[in-house]
């Protein structure tokens, strides 16, 4: 989102590598990498009210990706400035987003409450990926990117914090989440890996293990550690 970069959530979620120290991140629910590919998602996303008196910058989003490709990422962002998507201090912008080849890059933004129910999916053809990002079954952004499959990827969420960010003040919720792989894998919810504090039902499968469903995942306030600014 917006100046993002990508990091690892945790050993869990593959391919994610960053050299800015000063970043922290919030607790994480995070899965991977499984034996096949990751080919497709689809989640109701629910930010929480955004912190009060806002500084740069929280971004918190979905995201898959493996070792070799870019992070598809759509969520919301809070900058000290959120004029750039129209958003009053209480609001976030949201948008689909990916970091990748070529750096950042971001489709229509728009901006939505905290309590918003924010649909987002990301779905493959060929080696082109689609996000879709929708609210109240309206398509308000959307962005593609060439990666492929995401052989042996990891899915995860994250909770940013850039320069001055303080964390967040609200739960997250991450309700209905579908994930699609290339091939059964029985073995993936070993390969999950969750933060303090966050709470999630069990994933489940009704086709041997090529998709999964969570029901609920809920993510806790984060307070960033001192020495961003903070």
């Amino acid at each position: 989102m917006f100046i993002q970069t990508i990091v690892v959530l945790s050993c869990a979620l593959v391919g994610l590598v960053s050299p800015v120290v000063a970043d922290t991140w919030g607790p994480a629910y995070s899965l991977g990498p499984t034996t096949g590919a990751v080919i497709g998602t689809t989640t109701t996303f629910i930010p929480g009210n955004p912190p009060a008196n806002a500084e740069t910058g929280l971004f918190l989003w979905i995201g898959i990706s493996n070792a070799t490709s870019g992070l598809i990422q759509s969520g919301v962002d809070q900058l000290a400035d959120n004029s750039y998507c129209g958003a009053t201090a209480n609001q976030w912008c949201l948008s689909a987003s990916y970091f990748g080849v070529g750096g950042q890059k971001d489709g229509p933004y728009i901006a939505v409450n905290g309590n918003t129910e924010i649909g987002i999916a990301y779905s493959l053809s060929g080696n082109t990926w689609t996000q879709k990002v929708t609210v109240a079954g309206k398509v308000v952004s959307t962005l593609q990117s060439q990666d492929g499959p995401l052989l042996h990827g990891g899915w995860g969420t994250g909770t940013e914090c850039q320069q001055n960010c303080r964390g967040t003040t609200s739960v997250q919720q991450y309700l209905n989440s579908v994930i699609q792989l290339s091939e059964p894998d029985m073995n993936f919810p070993n390969t999950l890996g969750k933060g303090p504090g966050v709470v999630a039902t069990p994933m489940e499968t009704s086709d041997g293990g090529k998709t999964w469903t969570i029901a609920s995942i809920t993510l806790p306030v984060y307070t960033a550690p001192p020495g961003n600014g903070n």
